[in-house]
């Protein structure tokens, strides 16, 4: 695992191009399909396709809290020596406050990681939903924080 906080901001940024290149051809086969649906495999139909479009957001925002959420554990047990919290809400609040991070970009990374675990869990309580470019700019923000080298 990287130990250098560029390193790791790059591998956030690196999903959200990930996610563009994926957008992109996804609207293209939508588009394409829509047009012509027998180009698609027996087992497709132009609907999952459609829900693949729909949910792509959210499973890049999953993978996009991942990559920073690894960097923090990562983070933690090099700098600390110690296993970090199991709660992720635990491991947000310690290392902003170990880190002084100020309260706005803890409260931002708090943002993205409750969107995310309403995608998980389903929860009863609605958030509000947050593009892949503002979640990548307060996981990043949040980031910049930690020391270049760990």
């Amino acid at each position: 695992m990287p130990s250098n906080r560029l390193e790791w901001l790059n591998r956030v940024k690196a999903v959200e191009r990930e996610h563009t290149a994926t957008r992109y051809a996804t609207d293209y086969l939508l588009n394409t399909v829509q047009q012509n649906p027998a180009i698609l495999s027996r087992n497709l139909r132009v609907r999952d396709v459609a829900e693949a479009s729909e949910r792509l957001e959210g499973t890049y925002l999953i993978r996009l809290f991942a990559e920073f959420e690894t960097s923090l554990r990562t983070f933690w047990i090099v700098s600390r020596k110690t296993e970090p919290p199991s709660r992720t809400r635990d491991l947000l609040d310690g290392i902003g406050s170990r880190r002084k991070i100020p309260h706005d970009a803890i409260a931002h990374a708090h943002q993205v990681r409750e969107v995310r675990n309403n995608l998980i869990h389903k929860r009863d309580d609605p958030v509000d939903p947050i593009s892949i470019q503002l979640a990548r700019s307060y996981l990043c923000s949040f980031l910049s924080f930690l020391p270049l080298e760990w």
